[in-house]
C-alpha cells in the first residue's frame, strides 16, 4: 500500500511540477500580448492626436467664416434697409401727388422696384 502510495504521490508532483511549468509559459505569453497591445494603443493615440488638433484648426477656421459672413449679410441688410428708406422717403404720396409733378409715374415705378427688391430679399433671406 505504501507503493501505490508513492506512485500517486510521484505523479502528483509530476503533474504539478507541469502545470507551474505550463502556467509560467501562459503568463509570459499573456504579457508579451498585453506588452503589444500597449504599443498598438500607444500608436493609435499617437496618430489620432494630430488629426483631433487638425479638426479643432478646421472648426475654428470655420467658425470665423460663418462669422464673417454673418457680419456681412447684417452689412447688405443694413444697406438695403437703408436704400429702402430713401426711396420710401423720395416716393412719400404727400410731396408728389397732383398734376405738378410729371414724375410721379417714374416715382411709383421706383417705389414698385423698391418693393420688389425687398420681397426678393426678404425670401431670400428665408432660404
Amino acid at each position: 500500500m505504501d507503493t501505490v502510495l508513492g506512485i500517486f504521490l510521484t505523479i502528483l508532483i509530476i503533474t504539478a511540477t507541469v502545470l507551474c511549468i505550463y502556467s509560467i509559459l501562459v503568463m509570459k505569453r499573456l504579457v508579451q500580448q498585453v506588452g503589444e497591445l500597449q504599443k498598438d494603443v500607444k500608436q493609435l493615440v499617437n496618430n489620432t492626436i494630430p488629426v483631433l488638433q487638425n479638426l479643432n484648426e478646421v472648426t475654428l477656421k470655420a467658425n470665423r467664416i460663418v462669422s464673417s459672413a454673418e457680419n456681412y449679410w447684417e452689412g447688405i441688410e443694413r444697406s438695403i434697409e437703408n436704400v429702402r428708406m430713401k426711396f420710401s422717403n423720395l416716393t412719400s404720396a404727400s410731396r408728389f401727388d397732383g398734376t405738378e409733378y410729371p414724375a410721379s409715374n417714374l416715382i411709383q415705378n421706383v417705389k414698385a422696384i423698391a418693393k420688389g427688391i425687398g420681397a426678393f430679399w426678404q425670401e431670400f433671406r428665408r432660404r
